[in-house]
């Protein structure tokens, strides 16, 4: 806490003040002459006294006029506050319902697209950060857009379905969505999780074009292939290298699944690139003072005139 002035070149007229009271003080050739008497000896005031109520006046004018010099100069009481500020990750879900992901080769219990979602929700668990759904196929379909209300994910995140588009795989399209959910989220760190068990089959733009639009707006993209080396055995070198390249493009990660086991590791792995980003935000609080110091030079002008213009400052 300090005090600053926004005029403080008006603070020269305080040295002013002592010349001004070197001009009014009396002088030794002042004075009155009255008899000396037992009465006016018990009449007379004691000279400390006197002495006080003399530079009284002049000391209460002079304070009074020194706080209008201050008023001048407009002072103001600065606090500094230091404020720790933790900003979550805008994150958008993007998952593959083609009719593909509902094979079992990850997992006896669980199909790709029932692992896929659990694994996600377990992910989501325990964040605080503002979350989208994408779900795509032959198309891209956005579920949610971005919400902090987990619950609503939850609810949206189980009731996905490879029934809801039409089968195919347009990793384009699904980029393209969830970019354009994180475009305009003031988030600094905005991220892309892409899971997805086949090759880019759609039409229009490549899936490198659509990653090349989401790193244009700061959204890094986190691919997950998720199946065995001996379903996807077809087009797993087409489709990792497009994930691949979406992941390099925006600075992201590429991540390999075969079992529900690797798939928990990625998201811990995730989770641990999703950390929210912490900074000390520096405030500063101003509160001006010139109101005061007006306040406080009326009852000083005030009471040195009144007490100047009474006996004890004419006659002490």
């Amino acid at each position: 806490m300090s005090l600053e002035f926004t005029r403080p070149l008006w603070l020269v007229l305080l040295a002013a003040l002592p010349f001004w009271y070197w001009w009014i003080r009396p002088r030794e050739r002042w004075g009155l002459l009255v008899a000396r008497g037992d009465e006016a000896g018990e009449a007379a005031l004691s000279l400390w006294l006197a002495r006080c109520l003399e530079l009284l006046p002049p000391l209460l004018r002079g304070g009074g006029v020194a706080c209008l010099m201050v008023v001048l100069a407009d002072p103001q009481l600065v606090r500094t506050y230091e404020e720790p500020l933790t900003e979550g990750v805008a994150i958008a879900v993007a998952i593959d319902l083609s009719t593909s992901m509902g094979a079992r080769d990850i997992s006896a219990r669980a199909s790709r697209l029932q692992a896929a979602k659990g694994t996600v929700l377990d992910f989501l668990e325990g964040r605080s950060d503002d979350v989208a759904v994408v779900a795509f196929g032959g198309e891209a379909l956005t579920r949610m857009p971005l919400t902090r209300d987990h619950y609503v994910v939850r609810e949206v995140v189980n009731d996905l379905d490879s029934r809801l588009l039409l089968d195919g795989t347009d990793l384009a399209a699904a980029i393209t969505a969830g970019a354009g959910l994180l475009r305009d989220a003031p988030h600094r760190s905005k991220m892309l999780i892409l899971l997805t068990d086949g090759a880019h089959n759609g039409e229009g733009i490549t899936p490198a074009l659509a990653a090349r639009a989401a790193a244009a707006f700061d959204v890094r993209i986190y691919p997950i292939a998720i199946g065995t080396d001996y379903m996807l055995a077809r087009d797993i070198d087409e489709m990792e290298t497009v994930l691949t390249q979406a992941a390099v493009i925006t600075n992201g990660r590429y991540f390999r699944a075969t079992d529900v086991e690797a798939l928990e590791l990625i998201y811990e792995e995730i989770d641990r690139l999703a950390a929210p980003s912490e900074e000390v935000v520096v405030r500063t609080e101003f509160t001006p003072l010139a109101r005061w110091f007006l306040l406080a030079s009326v009852p000083l002008l005030l009471l040195g005139a009144l007490l100047r213009g009474s006996r004890w400052g004419v006659l002490p």
